[in-house]
């Protein structure tokens, strides 16, 4: 983390940001990062089962 005294340290005043946007952006990367741990965790190559429709016998 940049500290203040830090010659690399810029000052942004508070006019120029934009809170809603970077909330937003950090939002995105979370969900993301989720859905990329839910494909990681996913087992490879698993068979989803169909369900059968059962046929109405003919009266």
């Amino acid at each position: 983390m940049i500290k203040i005294t830090d010659k690399a340290f810029r000052y942004t005043p508070s006019h120029e940001t934009n809170l809603r946007k970077k909330f937003r952006k950090l939002r995105q990367e979370q969900q993301a990062a989720e859905a990329r741990k839910v494909v990681e965790t996913a087992p490879s190559g698993s068979v989803v089962p169909i369900m059968a429709r059962r046929s109405v016998p003919n009266v």
